[in-house]
């Protein structure tokens, strides 16, 4: 029975890995539970699954929650916390021997360098929980990184992406969310919607694969069957085919190293199955280019993008700024940060925050 702490239970991910989990009662032991609020439902979890340590980040503090990932009995912590909140109790599970189940972006984009650096010090496992990592992830099965020509981050096709520059510009809420395949929260769904979701991805396959940027490509793919692809020195190409429901993911990383039935929808019927591929549109959609950029220039780059991404979607939601005033804003953050080389966990911290506010001061002088 494999011992399992869950980061930020009640949101869309760590509900889903309990809903897994809930499966497979005999295969796991909930240890701990994490959340940023206090709520109903989190209450119901704690009578369902009866862990020996929970923390609420509101009323327990960091402290409470880097507890819970660091239970001595806990052997796998599954990070599905929002935000920077997630990176340094990531960081302290992996100094206390746990395998990591990684949902939360920024702890490799912000930090993916050290991060990946105390995983192989501590030598833990970190699965990818994202399916355009978790497909390599798998595809790699096949062969060694050093075996690697290039990889493909495959991304959708939705209503946003089909739009004019002119329609770009009065897109709102409402249309981010009209989505034909996969459920989101609102920060990623945003980022999704910019293309900024797909820069984070372009950072976190780098320092999980150990590529070079040149190496990470990106594809269009309408039909969202194919999660993403390796293609090795010998010219052929890997990839990881299925349903469009992160439980697969979940369900991978909370058994890994071994694969169990699944009990939740599964692709078995290829027959009139349209698979695609188009070139990304890297100049109606800006972002899509920051990924390569904050890796060429390293250090605190990529925790300055970040927190600059963090203002503008806040202030995109509170009607403040146009969806196409997303990557101008980042982009202006970028260009007036001093980049430190080699930076510690703190001068990370330190950058994003400086990227939040300098974005906030952009976005109150009216972009000027």
């Amino acid at each position: 029975m494999k011992k399992i702490v869950i980061l930020g239970s009640t949101g869309k991910i760590g509900s889903q890995a309990l809903e897994v989990i809930r499966s497979y009662p005999k295969e796991f032991e909930i240890i701990g539970l994490a959340c940023g609020h206090q709520s109903k439902e989190f209450e119901n979890q704690i009578k369902e699954f009866r862990p020996k340590i929970v923390a609420i980040a509101e009323k327990d503090g960091q402290k409470g929650v880097v507890k819970t990932a660091t239970h001595p009995e806990a052997e796998l912590v599954v990070v599905a916390v929002v935000g920077l909140a997630g990176l340094k109790p990531t960081i302290a599970a992996i100094k206390a021997g746990k395998d990591i189940a990684l949902a939360t972006k920024e702890v490799l984009v912000i930090a993916g360098e050290l991060v990946m650096k105390l995983l192989q010090k501590h030598k833990v496992n970190l699965v990818p929980l994202d399916s355009e990592h978790s497909a390599i992830f798998q595809s790699l099965k096949a062969g060694s990184q050093k075996e690697i020509k290039q990889v493909f981050l495959t991304m959708g096709k939705g209503p946003i992406a089909k739009m004019t520059k002119s329609q770009l510009i009065k897109v709102n809420i409402k249309d981010i969310f009209n989505r034909p395949c996969w459920s989101m929260g609102q920060k990623i769904g945003i980022d999704s919607a910019s293309c900024m979701n797909k820069a984070f991805e372009v950072i976190e396959a780098k320092w999980l694969f150990n590529l070079k940027p040149e190496q990470i490509k990106i594809l269009v793919h309408k039909e969202y069957l194919c999660h993403s692809l390796v293609e090795f020195i010998d010219g052929s190409i890997i990839t990881e085919l299925g349903s469009p429901d992160m439980r697969r993911y979940l369900q991978y990383a909370l058994f890994y190293p071994v694969r169990k039935e699944t009990k939740v929808s599964s692709l078995t019927n290829l027959v009139n199955k349209k698979i695609t591929f188009e070139s990304p549109p890297f100049e109606k959609f800006p972002c899509l280019e920051l990924g390569y950029k904050v890796l060429k220039a390293g250090g605190t780059m990529p925790a300055v993008m970040h927190g600059a991404d963090t203002t503008v979607v806040r202030a995109f939601v509170d009607g403040k700024i146009r969806f196409t005033d997303i990557p101008k804003i980042i982009v202006s953050t970028m260009k007036a940060c001093r980049v430190i080389k080699e930076p510690t966990l703190g001068q990370l911290i330190k950058a994003e925050k400086w990227g939040q506010d300098y974005s906030q001061e952009l976005i109150k002088k009216g972009l000027k």
